[in-house]
């Protein structure tokens, strides 16, 4: 318990402190005073101010804040004009800045992630001709777990009929009609195993249980940090048409809440240290992307404001503005609670036969990992 609550700030500590770097930094750049930056809510722990700006920590170390001077919208019937070091005394474009940058340093730093990991790893061979047909992980549940087969073991020959690669058993999986008879070696040994019919699922008749193992090749460090940047690129286009192919189909989108992201900090932990740097990249394009949603009240909704003022060289009123962080704030409020029922539905009350849906590990195609970073 203890190690899986060390493990959550630590994969968050880095993406909030980033996103409120971020924040600051911009505001540096372009003259925006910043009167705090807060790493955590509630009680100020500890706290140093260095020329205008008070550095805090407080107790509940989940998020932070980069207070700027001056409110974010200037009252149109205000006495005085803004100060010049006000945040609303600034261009339209520095605003915006100011506001997207956070997000923008998410990335960068899932970008940074993505690059080293691939740079430490290699670069997973996605050419499914070049690929031994080595199993990687068996899923629980599907007719390899029955077999004996195990990580490592390379199979050879399907119903008689050589397998030098993953397509040529991807192939052979296509085709079968009654049972398999396997053969594979283990640390040079020759072993055999049969796959009975009546242990496929007759709605995935395909479907062994197993994924392949990873074959990497050594990369550049230039070409590494391209590949991180594309990461970026390719989860942020992956979950916009997952969210987008959910809403087209009436189907209810996918969500992860608190509850969601602690379980899957909770497993990560226990698993590889690789995995859990990735997944701290993961959730970092999350936070990045999340914020970027025109949502008033996310950095997104105030984004589009300052995109409005410099189409049309004014702000929205008072009252709009009002009225839209109110939608902003019920908008919010619900995918909060959508997205917890989901983590509780999901993680609780998952039914036997889940794994089939959740766990794209169980398929006989290239896992998902291999298939996301291109050459």
């Amino acid at each position: 318990m203890l190690l899986s609550i060390v493990a959550v700030l630590v994969v968050l500590s880095p993406i909030v402190i980033i996103h409120e770097f971020g924040h600051y930094l911009a505001c540096r750049l372009t003259g925006i005073r910043v009167n705090e930056f807060a790493f955590g809510f509630g009680k100020i722990l500890w706290h140093k101010k260095v020329g205008d700006t008070d550095y805090q920590v407080r107790a509940i170390p989940f998020g932070g804040f980069v207070e700027p001077a001056g409110p974010m919208f200037h009252p149109e019937d205000a006495k005085e004009p803004p100060k010049p070091y006000e945040f609303a005394a600034k261009k339209w474009y520095a605003k915006f800045f100011m506001v997207v940058n956070g997000a923008v340093f998410n990335y960068l730093l899932a970008a940074v992630i993505f690059g080293v990991l691939i740079y430490i790893q290699g670069m997973p061979e996605t050419d499914p001709l070049k690929l031994p047909a080595a199993v990687g992980t068996l899923a629980d549940g599907y007719p390899a777990a029955k077999t004996g087969l195990q990580p490592g073991d390379v199979i050879t020959a399907i119903n008689g009929q050589s397998v030098t690669n993953w397509q040529e058993l991807t192939d052979l999986l296509a085709a079968r009609k009654g049972d398999l008879h396997l053969t594979y070696t283990r640390e040079g040994n020759s072993l055999s195993a049969v796959v009975r019919n009546s242990d496929f699922n007759p709605d995935r008749p395909t479907i062994l249980g197993i994924t392949v193992q990873p074959t990497y090749h050594a990369v550049s460090w230039w070409k590494a940090a391209g590949l991180g940047f594309y990461q970026c690129y390719y989860w942020t286009k992956f979950s916009l048409e997952s969210l987008g192919k959910s809403f087209s189909k009436r189907k209810a989108p996918e969500l992860a809440g608190p509850i969601g992201i602690v379980n899957v900090i909770h497993q990560s932990v226990h698993r590889s240290l690789l995995d859990f740097v990735f997944l701290i990249a993961m959730l970092s394009v999350a936070v990045g992307m999340f914020n970027l949603f025109p949502i008033p009240i996310l950095d997104g909704g105030y984004a589009l404001v300052y995109l409005w003022e410099g189409l049309t060289h004014k702000l929205p009123t008072e009252k709009t503005l009002n009225i839209a962080v109110n939608i902003g704030m019920y908008i919010l409020i619900l995918l909060f609670v959508y997205a917890s029922y989901s983590d509780v539905k999901r993680i609780f009350f998952k039914p036997k036969l889940a794994a089939e849906e959740t766990q794209p590990a169980a398929t006989t195609d290239l896992s998902q990992e291999q298939k996301n970073v291109q050459d």
